[in-house]
């Protein structure tokens, strides 16, 4: 437990000078665009994880008591992270409060009752919603995909589902579909009831992820996209030497799949297999010097090899550019040995000398520095030497205080009415 708050008390201390290294702009130079590309950089956290650093190093800034409590080992970075998402200089005190007696969870369930709640406040007051949906692969390879629509939106929905559904189930011999030698062309020519209406199918299931899934069928069919567009076809590897029947299959930048599941995707009307040789890297596809510009097909080859912007540190996978390491002009080859992607930020930065590119063979390249040194993919960690335990942080600091269950409702209902009664008192006028 001791190493725990010495771990919350390092951490803030860590944050107070990761705030005045971007403040200083320190991070800049080698085509590095931003202060978390840095950190993610050299310190092997994910992009998401870096900026959530800076976010909570420079909202720390506006808030003396949770940085006080955190520096003093009191409160986690869990709980920090959380806090401030909410927090501002006017809840600051109840919120710290609050969390010095509960648990990185029950400050978790707190924090997400308040930005919905405030949420609600601000679409009622604005009168508009926004749509939202995220989605995300799972470990055991299903997709899990969340949406919260507006009321239109999520009308317009599902209606779509509804539509989707009557086109998937619907079978020749049902009684709406419009019969062979049926002379009415005004697309109304399903049968008719003693009353008059048409008769289909009208229900919105209640499993609709089939009906979905047809949804996205249909437009992946029906709408036409770029010969290269990474991302609007659902694509499959495979390496080359395997029965083609058993060979381990995976979805691109998602989980293997199987062999049924290869040919119901194969259905599909935009599906693409990329074949892989088995001990190579990359794609054997020579240009030479017939043309500057990669085809569409050398794209893609270069594109499958190198997922994003190949900067150490970068990945990056939006407005890439296919880059001639050897200069064309210099007598540099359109082929995969000379083509590199790299995303618009680090190919202006390479044109205005910040680094440079050498390519080794084999469709290996290295980074350099101007100096000529090279520049990590994954720079090495080390410990700082001779580090001792802050004596002034007591070794249970950061377990909650009392503790117990949370009654969200209640507590809620507190941190608000204190909210408002502070308000209150800001905007009462002192008598003379």
């Amino acid at each position: 437990m001791g190493y725990a708050s010495q771990i919350a008390a390092l951490t803030a201390r860590f944050l107070d000078l990761l705030r005045e290294f971007d403040t200083r702009g320190v991070w800049s130079g080698e085509g590095i665009n931003s202060c978390a590309h840095w950190l993610s950089w050299r310190t092997g956290l994910s992009l998401r994880a870096a900026q959530d650093h800076l976010r909570i190093a420079h909202a720390l800034h506006d808030l003396p008591q949770m940085h006080e409590a955190f520096a003093e080992g009191r409160l986690s970075y869990s709980k920090v992270r959380a806090l401030t998402r909410v927090a501002t200089p006017d809840r600051e005190e109840e919120l710290v409060s609050v969390a010095l007696s509960a648990t990185a969870a029950q400050v978790e369930k707190i924090v997400r009752s308040i930005r919905h709640i405030d949420r609600s406040e601000d679409e009622s007051r604005s009168g508009h919603i926004e749509s939202t949906a995220q989605w995300r692969w799972n470990d055991d390879g299903t997709l899990a995909v969340t949406m919260r629509l507006a009321p239109v939106d999520g009308a317009r929905f599902l209606a779509g589902v509804v539509r989707s559904e009557y086109e998937r189930t619907r079978t020749a011999d049902d009684p709406d579909v419009p019969l062979p030698d049926s002379d009415d062309t005004s697309g109304d020519s399903a049968p008719r009831s003693a009353s008059g209406a048409v008769d289909l199918w009208r229900h919105v299931p209640s499993n609709i992820a089939d009906a979905v899934v047809a949804m996205a069928d249909t437009a992946q069919t029906v709408i036409a996209m770029p010969e290269f567009a990474p991302g609007a076809e659902v694509v499959i590897h495979s390496e080359t030497d395997a029965d083609a029947d058993s060979a381990q299959a995976h979805l691109d930048a998602g989980p293997a799949i199987t062999g049924a599941e290869v040919d119901e995707a194969s259905c599909g009307g935009s599906t693409r297999r990329v074949t892989h040789r088995k001990g190579r890297k990359g794609v054997a596809l020579k240009m030479g010097r017939k043309r500057r510009l990669p085809t569409r097909a050398l794209l893609r080859v270069v594109f499958e090899r190198d997922r994003g912007c190949r900067h150490p540190g970068c990945g990056r996978t939006r407005h890439l550019h296919a880059h001639h390491v050897r200069f064309w002009r210099d007598g540099g080859t359109t082929d995969p040995d000379n083509l590199i992607m790299l995303c618009s930020t680090h190919h202006r930065a390479l044109h205005h000398g910040g680094f440079s590119i050498r390519a080794l063979g084999a469709q290996q390249f290295s980074f350099h520095r101007t100096d000529g040194s090279l520049i990590e993919v994954a720079p090495a960690t080390q410990a700082p030497a001779n580090w001792r335990p802050d004596a002034h942080i007591a070794p249970d600091a950061v377990e909650p205080v009392g503790g117990g269950r949370l009654d969200l409702g209640y507590t809620l209902e507190v941190l608000y009415a204190a909210w408002e009664w502070r308000e209150g008192q800001l905007t009462t006028p002192i008598a003379a």
